[in-house]
Parts: structure tokens; C-alpha cells; sequence
């Protein structure tokens, strides 16, 4: 538990830190935000895995164009029923975190997220994924989560503000 504790207090921290290095002057990429399916896996193995719903925005404060973002991303994942104690329950949670995107190819980005979420379960999430362009302000994006009681896979579609 003390391990769990210290890895989220370091994600926090170095997401705080990396926000205060940016310069305030730093070149906005813009708003987006989508909405996803999600299959959970919990990691008890007594526990059923289905499907649930993530909604999430962001906004990218720091921008190399055709090259990086950074920027702060948040959502709300409703996971997928599990067994719990003889009945079925489900996870709510709401999560924060810095998001670093990489762009390798002009229609393919590939990211990476850390930060916190708190609800039903409390502690830290990773990410990592990639999304491609399908219109000009749309993209599909997969992902996946490593998050304090579960891991999820994410499959949704985002629309970017220009």
C-alpha cells in the first residue's frame, strides 16, 4: 500500500512540476474532448469484466506544431458491472492528469497520461495510446489504462477545436 501511495504522490508531483516549467507564453493547441467505450478488467479474478462508458475533455496548453503537445486532460469512466459480495456493482470515477502527445505521422498520434482519479477507487492512473485522423477535426483513439483497481482498454471518438 505505502508503494501505491509513494507512485501516486510522485505522478502528482512531477505532473504539478511539469506544469510550472512550461512558460505562460507557450502556444495553445487547443480544446477537445470524447466519448468512448470501455472494457474493464478487474484485478480480482473472482470479478466479471464487461463494458462501460468514459467521457473526457482536455486542453493542451504547450504546442510544437507537427512535433508535441502537453496539456491537462480529465473524464469520468463508468466501468462495467463486476460481482461484488453476491450482487453487481459498478466503478464511478473522475480523473485528472498531464498528457503528452507525440506526433509521428500527419494523420497518427501516439500519448501518454499520468494522474490521479478519485470516486469508487481512489489512487493513480497511466495510459498510454495512439489515435488517427478520420476527418479533419475528428480522430478515433485507442488506449490503454492501468488504473488503481482496474485496467481498462478505450476505444472513442474525439473531436479536436482548431
Amino acid at each position: 500500500m505505502t508503494v501505491r501511495r509513494a507512485l501516486t504522490s510522485t505522478a502528482i508531483t512531477a505532473c504539478l512540476a511539469a506544469t510550472a516549467a512550461l512558460p505562460a507564453t507557450a502556444s495553445a493547441s487547443g480544446l477537445y474532448g470524447g466519448l468512448g467505450g470501455v472494457y474493464t478488467n478487474f484485478d480480482d479474478a473472482s470479478n466479471d469484466t464487461y463494458y462501460g462508458t468514459r467521457l473526457y475533455g482536455g486542453y493542451d496548453f504547450f504546442g510544437i506544431p507537427a512535433v508535441m503537445r502537453l496539456g491537462l486532460e480529465g473524464g469520468y469512466t463508468r466501468t462495467g458491472k463486476f460481482e461484488d459480495n453476491g450482487g453487481t456493482d459498478r466503478y464511478n470515477n473522475a480523473d485528472v492528469g498531464l498528457q503528452g502527445t507525440i506526433t509521428t505521422l500527419p494523420l497518427i498520434n501516439f500519448h501518454g497520461r499520468a494522474g490521479y482519479e478519485w470516486g469508487d477507487s481512489d489512487g493513480a492512473v497511466f495510459a498510454i495510446g495512439g489515435s488517427m485522423a478520420v476527418f479533419p477535426l475528428t480522430r478515433v483513439r485507442a488506449e490503454y489504462q492501468e488504473r488503481n483497481d482496474f485496467q481498462a482498454g478505450m476505444l472513442s471518438i474525439e473531436v479536436r477545436l482548431p
